[in-house]
């Protein structure tokens, strides 16, 4: 797998997507917000390496099917951006064991979640993969908590991700603490298809609390989330007009470039502890100013959190003990309906061609 890379034909292709029903308005400004949430993390994972960043999901109910889901935005369930990572990697004929295990693990993590839980914690690790394959050499670990909000009423998903350098003998050895179980998890699909999910305790009653227990010293801090708006935001916002209005990929990926290339310029600035505001290229002629100084060149390549892993389907069945559970549905990979369809949707026959494709790639 290659190195981590933003793609742009993503946000392209998810802006221009049909409008299910609903306020046309509404769905298009949540599609803007899911384009300028997506750039600034990935610019915070991959450009500046920040240790915390902090997010929420809400809980929504199909008004047709009456399922309560995770939401963010008005882009519909957080689960469907799983199921287009998979879709995705099937596309390019790379395997998807990672992404369906992340599939799995969020799924476990929003059925119990959706319950009556409040004041639920929960703990997701998200290990590396093989170098090889394009991963770095950092883990993520995923702490939240089921919150009410004190002035709305409205039930949140508090998420905090902590980038650490732990091993994955150093994640079990505090995920077992929580859940026996852990012990036995060996392999990077292992954890992440496996979030642990408890009551507070006397000791731990807040994320917070979590990563004292893991042994994180220093306290959550978003300051560099407002630094990186204030120096890249408007740069962003051309991009997200670009997409809107149906640039070019070339175009696309010029200001991409601009984007990523800045903020490696003042990575420093935004990330020191003495910030002075500067706002940065905000008219227009500063605007096409940036991106022909940063964008007409590739930034540097990054080991990325993201690929894939080598277990087939069948055999990530038998190792985690059980069956999938099926039921009648659509497939998210090859679209057929009626269909039946495990955990994260894909249909016995699109099973069949992950496996195939998998076993091939092994020789």
């Amino acid at each position: 797998m290659g190195k981590e890379a933003y793609t742009v034909n993503f946000d392209k292709a998810n802006y221009h997507a049909p409008v299910p029903a609903g306020d046309k308005q509404d769905v298009f400004k949540g599609r803007e917000r899911d384009i300028r949430d997506g750039m600034l993390r990935y610019l915070s994972e991959y450009r500046l390496g920040v240790r915390f960043d902090e997010f929420f999901y809400r809980k929504e109910r199909d008004l047709l099917t009456g399922e309560v889901h995770f939401a963010a935005n008005e882009s519909g369930p957080v689960r469907n951006k799983f199921y287009k990572a998979i879709r995705e990697k099937e596309r390019n004929g790379l395997s998807g064991r990672r992404e369906i295990a992340e599939c799995l693990g969020f799924k476990k993590l929003e059925d119990k979640l959706t319950e009556n839980s409040e004041d639920s914690l929960f703990i997701w690790v998200s290990p590396p993969g093989p170098k090889a394959e394009g991963y770095g050499d950092y883990s993520f670990t995923f702490v939240g908590q089921a919150v009410r909000d004190q002035s709305t009423g409205e039930e949140k998903i508090r998420v905090v991700p902590y980038r650490n350098i732990l091993s994955q003998e150093e994640h079990r050895n505090y995920l077992k603490y929580f859940d026996r179980k852990a012990e036995s998890f060996k392999t990077d699909v292992d954890f992440l298809s496996n979030p642990v999910i408890f009551p507070p305790t006397e000791e731990i009653k807040s994320p917070e609390d979590l990563l004292r227990f893991i042994g994180e010293k220093e306290s959550i801090s978003m300051e560099w989330s407002k630094r990186l708006l204030n120096e890249v935001g408007p740069l962003v916002e051309r991009y997200i007009s670009q997409v809107k209005s149906g640039a070019s990929d070339k175009d696309l990926i010029k200001t991409r470039n601009a984007i990523e290339n800045f903020t490696i310029a003042v990575r420093n600035r935004i990330i020191g502890r003495n910030y002075l505001v500067n706002e940065g290229p905000v008219s227009n002629e500063d605007l096409d100013n940036a991106i022909e100084i940063y964008g007409n060149y590739e930034p540097p390549e990054v080991a990325g959190s993201c690929g894939s892993t080598s277990k087939t389907l069948m055999e990530f069945q038998e190792e985690s003990g059980k069956s999938w559970e099926y039921h009648s549905g659509s497939c998210v990979n090859c679209g057929a309906e009626d269909v039946m369809v495990g955990p994260c949707n894909i249909c016995k026959k699109c099973e069949k061609e992950f496996d195939k494709k998998e076993k091939a790639a092994r020789g």
